[in-house]
Parts: C-alpha cells; sequence; structure tokens
C-alpha cells in the first residue's frame, strides 16, 4: 500500500465522517419542527408550543 492510497482512504473516510455529522447534526436541529408537523398531521386542531409564533396548524384534515 503506497502513501498515495493511504491519504486518498484517509481524505476520503474524514469527508464522509464530516458528512455524517453535519447530517446528524442538520436532522437534530429540525427535530422540534418535524414533531410539530408530524403531530398537526395526526390531529384536525392542534396549537404546538415549538411551532414559530405558536401557529395553529389546524386547518389540514386527520386521514386516520
Amino acid at each position: 500500500m503506497s502513501w498515495n492510497v493511504l491519504t486518498a482512504f484517509t481524505l476520503g473516510l474524514s469527508g464522509f465522517l464530516a458528512l455524517l455529522v453535519m447530517l446528524g447534526t442538520s436532522l437534530l436541529r429540525q427535530l422540534p419542527e418535524l414533531v410539530c408537523a408530524w403531530r398537526s398531521l395526526r390531529t384536525t386542531t392542534h396549537t404546538c408550543p415549538r411551532c414559530p409564533d405558536g401557529q395553529d396548524s389546524g386547518t389540514r384534515s386527520s386521514s386516520s
């Protein structure tokens, strides 16, 4: 194994790990909004305290 292969592998692995960390942090940052949207889909009238400005998302009808 040459140094070029080892360097390319190390750079690729570090880039992949950085991508995974970035995706994980962006998902965790959006998690409260995703939970609020999920709850608003399940209920007909809903006011989520974590939604921006406490919006009432009761305009959607429940399919269940």
